[in-house]
């Protein structure tokens, strides 16, 4: 991510602490791997306001911060606005601040009630911050909206496959494709399921073999796998990762049921699992609002992310499992390639290991009638068993009242990363405009 850096500011006020403010900013953002392109001068009247804007808006940025150096005239700060406003932006104003025995201010405090009441009566989808840039709490709210920023402005650019349709007629995971591309971003390619199959099948021997040696080197394959499976599988794998690549596709949905598990007689299970770890968000069963929802936490994580079905509860824990598909990476203990549960509507292999212990953010985005909201919350995974002896899954003491949690039900899958990233999603909710559910 790159974001945008104004000093918006006014001549009469320029000074010291102000550009000592907006240094320490920039420097604290740094720190935190944040890549920040400043503008080459402040925005301290209305021309360099126009300017500053201008030359932001020409570098191709994923948001822009407006700090609130001093007090300012709104026909400044709006000249700023109105050339950086398709961007995420971020106000960020500060209070008086310890100058020795005495408290100074430069009017950044005015200057953002003043311009936070100003945005919101326009209509603007903003990020507010109100702290000084060497407090903690400040800086990592502003990391947040950076992440956050990168995510909305990466979602536009996104490229989803979907091979078949939602499996067994799932409504949540059915969609409104051009609403989904103008409200929250991504485009959804279809495929129809005997592109991967006949792909499959053309398939030279020597590129299946190479792609079982991926499966190989990602898990341990059980002795009662046979070669047939895995080379049936290595199909799939080698098929769907050429149409990635081809298609320029940042995420991959596959229907299972019933076209791959009964009729093809292979679960691309293990394939998608691979694929997972390269770097491609790799879900199945047709959810798309799933796939969306994992697609936004990789982009706010950089990480390897998964989804599992809501499938038990008690008091305390919440169960996820998938049918049998999960990251290589995201295991914990033997990550076994077993043949797939003995069950007449599935056939090939599928992954048979557990999720990792640790803080995990559950997170789905749902599509309401012309709408949208987002619910997630925080947890700890568990140690945890394969759920009926077969089946990848997690246990998560969730953060959140229990009650609360099964009350917001919209879908059974949710998608799942690793550590807190609560405060991304908050932000990029009021960036997409759409309500945010923290339970």
């Amino acid at each position: 991510m790159k974001i945008g850096f104004i000093n918006v500011c006014h001549t009469d006020y320029m000074g010291t602490a102000v550009t000592r403010m907006a240094e320490a900013a920039i420097q604290k953002l740094k720190d935190n791997h944040i890549d920040v392109y400043e503008a080459g001068i402040p925005a301290s009247d209305y021309h360099n306001a126009y300017l500053a804007g201008l030359e932001i808006a020409s570098k191709n940025l994923d948001g822009v911060i407006l700090f609130l150096g001093s007090w300012v005239e709104g026909t400044t700060a709006m000249a700023v606005i109105r050339e950086v406003e398709h961007l995420p932006m971020l106000l960020w104003g500060f209070p008086m601040y310890q100058d020795g025995e005495t408290m100074q201010s430069t009017g950044s405090y005015v200057s953002y009630a003043m311009m936070k009441g100003s945005m919101v009566r326009a209509g603007y989808r903003f990020v507010d911050l109100l702290g000084l840039p060497t407090e903690d709490t400040a800086i990592q709210k502003a990391v947040s909206f950076c992440r956050a920023a990168g995510a909305k402005t990466a979602l536009k650019r996104t490229r989803i496959g979907l091979v078949g349709y939602s499996s067994m007629n799932i409504y949540p995971g059915t969609f409104d494709h051009l609403l989904l591309r103008t409200r929250i971003g991504p485009e959804v390619v279809h495929f129809d399921s005997y592109t991967i199959i006949q792909a499959a099948e053309e398939l030279p021997l020597e590129n299946r073999l190479e792609a079982v040696e991926v499966f190989k080197e990602l898990g341990d394959v059980c002795p009662d796998v046979s070669e047939e499976s895995l080379l049936k599988a290595g199909g799939i794998y080698r098929a769907v990762k050429d149409l990635c690549l081809q298609e320029s596709l940042n995420a991959i949905n596959i229907k299972c049921q019933y076209e791959f598990s009964k009729l093809y007689k292979m679960v691309p299970c293990v394939p998608l699992s691979a694929l997972a770890e390269s770097g491609i968000v790799a879900s199945c069963e047709g959810d798309m609002l799933c796939s969306v929802s994992m697609q936004i936490l990789s982009l706010i994580t950089g990480q390897t992310v998964t989804y599992g079905d809501a499938i038990h509860n008690t008091q305390e824990i919440i169960k996820f499992s998938s049918c049998g598909m999960l990251p290589f990476s995201l295991g914990h203990g033997s990550r076994r390639v077993c043949n797939f549960m003995p069950h007449d509507g599935f056939h090939g292999i599928q992954t048979s290991f557990v999720m990792k212990p640790g803080k995990v953010t559950v997170m789905r985005l749902v599509e309401d009638v012309g709408s949208y909201h987002m619910v997630y919350f925080t947890g700890e995974g568990q140690e945890t068993e394969l759920r009926q002896g077969y089946m990848p899954a997690l246990d998560v003491k969730p953060d959140a009242d229990m009650q609360r949690i099964i009350e917001n039900f919209a879908g059974q899958h949710y998608a799942i990363c690793y550590g807190d990233c609560s405060e991304e999603l908050a932000q990029l909710c009021t960036l997409l405009g759409i309500q945010a559910i923290n339970l």
